[in-house]
Parts: C-alpha cells; sequence; structure tokens
C-alpha cells in the first residue's frame, strides 16, 4: 500500500492515469505529456525549459508521486525539469538498463546504484518486477539526498541510502558543482563555477562489502558519476575480478570516448551497447562514432569479464538476430 500525502498527485506512469490533481495541474501535466510527444524525435531537446515554463504558469506546491511499476513508487517535485519525461507512458528511461534487468532478473545479485539521484533504479530494483534485489543507493548532493531518502521510506527503506560521492578511494573530501540535479559532478567546471556542496568519497569495493550484501558474490553496478568513471572503476578493483557487470555513461560531448577507451584498453573488459534501435557489442571506441547522435545526452554502456554476465549478454544480442 502505497503511504502517500494528502496533498501528493498520483501518476501511473504505465497507463497515463492521474490523480487527486487539481483542474491547473492536470493541464500542466497533459502540456508536459504533449511537449514530450513532440520532443521525442529531437531527444527531448527543450523539454526542461518547458517543464519550468509550465510550472511558472500554473504554479502548485504539491509533488508527483510517479508509481513506476508494481510496488514502486517516486516521489519529485511537481513538474520537476527532468523526472516530468516519465509522464508520457510509452516513454523508455535508459533502455540498455532495463534490458539488463530484465535478463538477470533468475541471477541473486545486488545492485549499487553509483548517482542514484532520486533513487529510480533502486526503487525498481528492490521491487517485485526485478525481483526483489537487494539494492544500495548512493548520491554525493545533500538536497538530492533528502528526496532520495523520502522515496527510500516511500518504498517500505527496502534499499539502503548512503550520502556519498563514489571515488577512487574513500573517506576524501569533495566538492559538488552543478545547479541541476540530475547533472551534479565533482569534477569543477571549466567555466570556473562555484561548488555548491561538500561529501565524502566511498569505493564501490567499499559499498560491494556493507553488511546489507552479505552472502552476495555477483553483483550489477550502475555508475552515473557525471565524469568520473575511470575513478570509479578504479575503486573497483575487488568487483572488477568478480562476477560483477557495470553500467556506465559514455556522454555524447567526448568524442574520443575517453570512459569506453579506458574500460576495453586498460580494463580489458568486454562492452556491449543495448540502447535503442540495436543490440550489438562494442570491440573498439569508434565503434561509438555510429551510436552517439548528441553532444548532449549520455549513452549507457554496459561492461564486464565475468563469464556469468557476459553469456547474458551475448544471449541478448543473439536472441535479437533471431527475432530480428
Amino acid at each position: 500500500m502505497l503511504k502517500r500525502y494528502p496533498s501528493d498527485i498520483i501518476v501511473d506512469t504505465q497507463s497515463g492515469r492521474v490523480e487527486g490533481a487539481a483542474v491547473h495541474e492536470r493541464v500542466a501535466l497533459a502540456t508536459l505529456r504533449t511537449a514530450m510527444r513532440i520532443l521525442q524525435p529531437f531527444h527531448q531537446f527543450g523539454f526542461s525549459y518547458v517543464a519550468r515554463t509550465v510550472r511558472t504558469l500554473l504554479p502548485s506546491d504539491r509533488a508527483m508521486v510517479l508509481t513506476l511499476a508494481p510496488n514502486c513508487h517516486m516521489r519529485v517535485a511537481y513538474c520537476d525539469s527532468y523526472w516530468s519525461i516519465m509522464l508520457l507512458p510509452s516513454y523508455e528511461y535508459e533502455r540498455s538498463v532495463r534490458s539488463l534487468l530484465a535478463a538477470s532478473r533468475d541471477i541473486d545479485y545486488g545492485f549499487i546504484d553509483g548517482g542514484a539521484n532520486h533513487g529510480f533504479w533502486s526503487i525498481l530494483v528492490s521491487g517485485p518486477e526485478a525481483g526483489a534485489k537487494k539494492a544500495v543507493a548512493i548520491e554525493a548532493a545533500s538536497d538530492t539526498f533528502e528526496r532520495l531518502e523520502d522515496n527510500r521510506a516511500l518504498n517500505g527503506s527496502r534499499f539502503e541510502a548512503l550520502n556519498k560521492a563514489i571515488g577512487a578511494t574513500g573517506g576524501e573530501h569533495v566538492r559538488i558543482y552543478g545547479a541541476k540535479h540530475e547533472a551534479r559532478s565533482t569534477v569543477a567546471p571549466a567555466d570556473g563555477a562555484e561548488p555548491i556542496l561538500d561529501c565524502e568519497t566511498i569505493t564501490v569495493d567499499d559499498v560491494a562489502a556493507l553488511p546489507h550484501f552479505a552472502g552476495l558474490d555477483k553483483f550489477i553496478v550502475k555508475l552515473d558519476v557525471e565524469g568520473v568513471e575511470i575513478a570509479a572503476f578504479s575503486g573497483a578493483s575487488r568487483l572488477l575480478e568478480g562476477d560483477t557487470v557495470f553500467v556506465y555513461e559514455e556522454h555524447g560531448s567526448d568524442s574520443d570516448h575517453g570512459a569506453t577507451r579506458h574500460v576495453l584498453e586498460v580494463l580489458k573488459l568486454r562492452v556491449f551497447w543495448l540502447g535503442h534501435g540495436f543490440l550489438k557489442e562494442i570491440t573498439s571506441p569508434d565503434d561509438l562514432d555510429r551510436i552517439k547522435k548528441s553532444r548532449r545526452f549520455g549513452y549507457d554502456m554496459v561492461a564486464s569479464r565475468s563469464r556469468l554476465w557476459i553469456e547474458r549478454l551475448e544471449r541478448l544480442i543473439a536472441e535479437q538476430a533471431i527475432s530480428g
């Protein structure tokens, strides 16, 4: 049973049904849904501006609770400029991760959610459709972490949450940059912007060693860490040698494909693309030239050297070949 506040607007992201909204709030959500349909062919370019404008013209101090799947709920700000993309029922958020989770339901794994934001993936992974896996969500920005903690409570505290930044070593003090909750980083921007928050680091290996994961030896690690992917891998030496699969971001603005170059050439992992249109193994960083179509977005890559996970990924590609 969803523990909601009386003021919450409930949105079912699968059916699009909206409950508890006033007339002007329904108009606002319908406007955002229409904007998503129009902007989808353009990779949602401009959607955040539309969301902010709608929020200004049709204001509300209420929150939206997005029902992501059975017994999976995420509370976000009204007309949130990022998460309002989920108002469109047909929208597939981070298809690569969804494909991996669907192919892994029968595996007893732990999920490490690095850069968890509001907790989207930890909510889903710990829910019934994904097999109620154990998950730990890590979020560096303290204000966003408050949202994460709220969503943890909203979902029965079934996953753990840490206010830390993923790093190469643990216990270091780092500064957080960026105004948008979905794009905060410990990397200082080139424009000289001042930090807005600070945090302490933790390694991925140390997260895997937490009591919450006791007895587990297989892991999915999602790294949404905004430019510190290589440092995150440096803090995952034990996991790299075990049955672990990593999901990391290749940013569209990096024409050298630095993260994937490091994963292929230094770490010697096999890399796969499970995104829209086709599934394939990435054998050279140059393969990404045909995948990365926009400089504004990140592209999720899946990497491992574990036989268990490689077999699952190869099976996905084989199934595509048969069905295609």
